[in-house]
């Protein structure tokens, strides 16, 4: 067998092994963030998000459509940037959400929820918005709020984590069980009071009643899925195992 007739059934052989390698990485389903536990069925995880690419986050309501949020290059902990929440008058408001799935009150849970922030001169807010609570209206629904003045966060302008706030207390848009609307209360009672709630969107939020507020939020965290927020997209990987590099070293 001659040598170029050798140098060509290497290359066939290594195009044919890619053509069944890149379909598997292609169609692979998100499995959530690095170090996260896998996240309940019927709930999306998305590991990151960028002012191009935001994968689900935004604002799906038509009576909050301009509370919108921005992406920042400032960072928070990491270095890619962060999810920027501001307003600049008392009636502003600014937030962002993404769906949940509608998994059970009960599952989110028993899992960590928590996210950092830089908070420039006010703090950020955890929301939740339910159906299936005692709340005879509505479907059920009610948006639970974890405040960090409330539960004894630290009044800084440094960034900060905010970790297992699932453990903190939450206060009720709604009175339900378990939780009467505007009273902090622990998650615990809620979960045991409305045993059918199920979580439809997370989020943060700032505002209303905060004039000329900047926030940089990062690293949301729900039911075993971590959220990077950054300014740009990762660039595309390079490396020396790629066809080209291989097809080089034949020559």
């Amino acid at each position: 067998m001659s040598k170029n007739t050798r140098r060509t059934g290497t290359i066939a052989a290594l195009v044919g092994a890619a053509a069944l390698i890149a379909p598997a990485f292609a169609n692979a389903a998100p499995t959530g963030s690095l170090g996260s536990a896998d996240p309940e069925a019927g709930f999306t995880c998305s590991a990151t998000s960028t002012e191009t690419t935001a994968n689900g986050w935004g604002i799906p309501f038509a009576d909050e459509k301009d509370q919108t949020a921005s992406y920042s290059a400032e960072n928070v902990f990491d270095k890619d940037g962060s999810l920027k929440l501001e307003v600049t008058d008392i009636k502003d408001r600014s937030v962002s959400y993404h769906a949940a799935g509608s998994i059970k009150l009960s599952d989110a849970a028993a899992k960590e929820i928590g996210f950092s922030e830089r908070a420039v001169t006010t703090s950020a807010a955890f929301q939740l918005r339910l159906t299936g609570t005692t709340n005879s209206a509505d479907n059920g629904f009610t948006t639970l709020v974890w405040v960090p003045s409330q539960n004894g966060a630290p009044v800084t302008t440094d960034a900060v984590k905010h970790e297992n706030i699932q453990d903190g207390l939450w206060w009720s848009t709604r009175d339900i069980g378990g939780a009467t609307k505007g009273v902090p209360t622990s998650l615990d009672a809620i979960v045991a009071a409305n045993p059918n709630a199920k979580v439809e969107h997370y989020g943060v939020s700032v505002g209303t009643g905060s004039a000329a507020s900047s926030v940089f939020v990062d690293a949301v965290k729900l039911n075993g899925c971590t959220t990077n927020f950054a300014k740009k997209d990762a660039d595309p990987e390079t490396g020396t195992g790629s066809l080209g590099n291989i097809f080089g070293s034949l020559s």
